[in-house]
């Protein structure tokens, strides 16, 4: 993929969490600053969204504790689905336990709630980075 086509490759992303209000202020934010965002209110209905389409999303950001699918779940399942984009996991109050075994599942990030908008942002931005970076360098 040619570079300038990377560049205007708007990145990809779907929002688990059960806090609604949350997840709608999130996505508003991420859409102001140019990404495509699909919300998920559970952990269920945003395995089943990436179930459909395992190629369809550059980043998930998930919430770890909801309802049906803790956030750790979803990623163990959406990696065994094909799912090869990036983790952000956004949680609030992780223990230290819970940290490691993400790191096992080698997530790129965790975000801890509350956070201001300008770190989950700045996250979000060095990843599609990473991202554009290996396109053009496959393209090559």
């Amino acid at each position: 993929m040619d570079t300038q086509i990377a560049h205007r490759h708007s990145l990809r992303i779907l929002c688990a969490d059960d806090n609604i209000e949350l997840v709608e202020l999130l996505s508003d934010m991420l859409r102001f600053y140019g990404y495509r965002v699909k919300c998920a209110y559970d952990g269920t209905r945003a395995l089943r969204t990436i179930s459909a389409a395992p190629d369809k999303y550059d980043l998930l950001i998930t919430d770890m504790q909801m309802p049906g699918l803790s956030g750790h779940d979803l990623v163990v399942q959406a990696r065994d689905t094909g799912f090869h984009g990036k983790v952000i996991v956004f949680a609030g109050a992780l223990s230290l336990e819970e940290r490691q075994r993400f790191g096992e599942l080698a997530v790129e990030a965790i975000v801890d709630k509350p956070a201001d908008h300008r770190q989950l942002i700045s996250v979000v931005a060095r990843l599609q980075t990473e991202l554009w970076e290996h396109a053009s360098a496959t393209a090559a």
